[in-house]
Order: C-alpha cells, then sequence, then structure tokens
C-alpha cells in the first residue's frame, strides 16, 4: 500500500497521454493489490483487512476519476488499518515464542 501511495503521487504529475496510460497501469496494480488483501482477509479473519479492501476499492474509483489527492488520503486510511493488523501479528509471534 505504500507503493500504491508513491504511484498515486507520482501518476497525478502527470499531464495528457502519459496520464491516461500511467492511470490505467495504476488502476491495474491497485486490482492486484485488492487481491492481496483480500488472499490476507482469508487467512487472517482480520476485520482491519476488509476496511483496509474497501478503502482500495475507493481509491481505484477515485483514481479512475482522476481525484488522487482523496485517493491518498484514501490509501492512507488503508495503511493505518493494516498497521493494526501488523501489531496483532506481532503480539502473537512474541507470545508464542518465534520473536
Amino acid at each position: 500500500m505504500i507503493i500504491a501511495a508513491r504511484l498515486i503521487e507520482r501518476v497525478g504529475e502527470l499531464k495528457g497521454e502519459e496520464l491516461n496510460g500511467a492511470n490505467k497501469v495504476l488502476e491495474l496494480f491497485l486490482d492486484a493489490l485488492q487481491g492481496e488483501i483480500n488472499i490476507a482477509l482469508n487467512v487472517s479473519g482480520r476485520r482491519d483487512f476488509e476496511a483496509a479492501g474497501e478503502k482500495v476499492k475507493a481509491v481505484t474509483e477515485k483514481a479512475r476519476q482522476f481525484q488522487y489527492d482523496e485517493a491518498i488520503r484514501l490509501i492512507s486510511e488503508a495503511i493505518s488499518s493494516v498497521t493494526t493488523s501488523g501489531q496483532w501479528a506481532m503480539q502473537v509471534l512474541k507470545d508464542n515464542g518465534f520473536l
């Protein structure tokens, strides 16, 4: 998701045909990211990933509409959602003596 945030920033700086082409690639990347989030949700069952997935869907829609400032805000919220799951996973590893 951090890579997505950086891509959104860069795509938003482009103009004309470069923007159109880059936006299509960004949409493909966001679709792939959505797939990875769905895998994480299915494996972990954590609702944090569900929230992140919903945000990434909204990011994709904002990108289609060339609303990059809003897309960056939403991807930041998605990052915050999964950070909570990362903290939970770290604690599970510690509790089981893996860290």
